[in-house]
């Protein structure tokens, strides 16, 4: 598979994405026809800048001479969760980012698609953790105030990346700070604590199956993108 033209695009992609969160931050509520209106204009731009980076860092991984399917599927992810996520963050200025790194996303799959896809077999239960620190995320944009905002994104991106960590301690405090802090303090919703619930459930269930048996995810054994981690240990 050729990587370049997902690779091209994706640093395209993130790069734009931090000038579109640097316009958010600096000149938001100056041009709200363009940023959404939003009622954090400098926590959002701040927001889409780090996705954005994690997007670029995404991309570049993708120049790797030699870069396992499991790399090229968090590679993809990679990309893909900034390029949705930020449709909310900084309003019409991501109609161009936001192609820019959802396309690669799906090139760096479809390249190697009978190997990307047994990676995704393996990896589903992981990956729908990352989903739902997604969704934290997407809820917390939407909460008011901005403490609990920040509370939310902060919590979801730790949920997001903690199925991915090699080390038990690091795995296991990154979901606890995902999912009880945010919970707590939106007690009253409904929606909150039981994705808090089910992100629990999970991971246990991921837990339970580390325990019994390995899993092997390619042949090399390892992750090879930013969003690496051992999902088989």
């Amino acid at each position: 598979m050729n990587r370049r033209p997902a690779r091209c695009l994706g640093l395209l992609g993130g790069a734009s994405g931090m000038i579109a969160g640097v316009v958010q931050a600096v000149a938001g509520p100056d041009i709200p026809e363009l940023t959404g209106s939003k009622a954090s204009p400098v926590a959002l731009g701040l927001l889409t800048i780090v996705l954005s980076a994690i997007g670029l860092a995404s991309a570049v991984s993708l120049g790797k001479d030699s870069i396992p399917p499991s790399g090229r599927v968090a590679s993809a992810v990679g990309m893909l969760v900034p390029g949705v996520v930020c449709f909310t963050t900084v309003g019409a200025l991501w109609y161009l980012p936001g192609p820019l790194l959802t396309v690669p996303a799906g090139l760096a799959v479809a390249g190697g698609w009978r190997e990307s896809r047994d990676v995704i077999a393996t990896a589903w239960l992981p990956g729908l953790v990352s989903l739902l620190g997604a969704f934290e995320v997407m809820m917390a944009l939407r909460a008011s105030p901005l403490a609990l905002t920040l509370v939310g994104v902060l919590g979801g991106l730790a949920l997001f990346a903690s199925p991915w960590m090699r080390n038990k301690r690091p795995r296991l405090a990154l979901l606890l700070v995902g999912t009880i802090p945010f919970a707590v303090a939106a007690w009253w919703s409904l929606v909150v604590p039981l994705l808090a619930i089910l992100a629990l459930a999970i991971s246990g269930v991921i837990a339970r199956r580390r325990r019994t048996r390995p899993t092997a995810l390619d042949a090399t054994g390892r992750w090879g993108g930013p969003l690496a981690g051992a999902a088989d240990r």
